[in-house]
């Protein structure tokens, strides 16, 4: 199956991608383990936002049901897949939302540039917790996705992979909470994650990835003025750290 060739070591095989020419591009600095950075073009023309992306999918479909006992309708598969416009990416340190009803989810970010090399970086997939309930994907697409002021390159660690650390904090009553905390070992691999885009793409596309997030610590989402998120490689020892304020405006019919 094409779709399984398309990932090869940390890149787009590029003759997948050959003669594609892409709407989007993102300007990233990447930090290399010996400590240069660089400037790369991340080419893409739609992001995919995973959803219930969870290694273990017994307990991932646990939560559904329990979800369901709740009123909230299932998703329309395990992992969900939902289209977005990568004009949604910025690094900004302030998102600008409408409604209070808004949370963070923090995330890995995966996208290529015009040779197919991969770059990581950490993200939030910042949501509208209100219009989940009418359109999960509508949710996604009305705010804007932070991601971090720096990227890795795939290949420095594919290796060691499973070790990396997600983990956020929000205000909360003036101080800091500790929010999500966990390993990319809890998140489906990105190889898994690379070929469900590919086989349940709509249209021919290059996109880039959000990779669906881990548990909260607390019992449910906070809506917060402000939002650390953190990616943590133990092995090189170095971090991909970006806090972001939220300014919320009234919503009115």
């Amino acid at each position: 199956m094409e779709s399984r060739r398309r990932l090869v070591i940390g890149r787009i095989n590029p003759q997948a991608e050959k003669g594609r020419k892409r709407m989007f591009s993102y300007q990233a600095s990447v930090e290399h383990r010996d400590g240069a950075t660089t400037s790369v073009a991340l080419k893409m023309d739609c992001c995919v936002a995973a959803g219930y992306s969870g290694r273990n999918q017994a307990a991932v479909q646990a939560h559904i049901q329990e979800l369901q006992q709740l009123g909230v309708a299932p998703p329309h598969a395990t992992p969900a897949l939902y289209w977005i416009s990568p004009n949604r990416l910025t690094s900004h340190e302030r998102l600008v939302v409408v409604g209070e009803q808004t949370s963070p989810q923090v995330e890995f970010f995966l996208a290529a540039d015009g040779n197919g090399t991969i770059y990581l970086t950490v993200a939030s997939d910042h949501s509208d917790r209100e219009l989940e309930s009418v359109s999960v994907a509508k949710s996604k697409q009305v705010c804007d996705k932070i991601l971090g002021g720096r990227f890795w390159e795939l290949a420095e660690v594919a290796a060691h992979w499973d070790e990396l650390e997600l983990s956020s904090r929000v205000i909360e009553d003036g101080h800091w909470l500790d929010y999500q905390e966990g390993t990319l070992a809890e998140i489906l691999h990105y190889d898994q994650l690379w070929n469900l885009i590919y086989e349940d793409a709509p249209v021919e596309l290059s996109p880039c990835l959000f990779s669906g997030t881990i548990p909260l610590i607390p019992a449910g989402p906070v809506y917060t003025s402000a939002c650390e998120i953190l990616l943590k490689d133990p092995v090189l020892r170095r971090e991909i750290r970006k806090v972001y304020g939220i300014t919320v405006l009234p919503d009115r019919s």
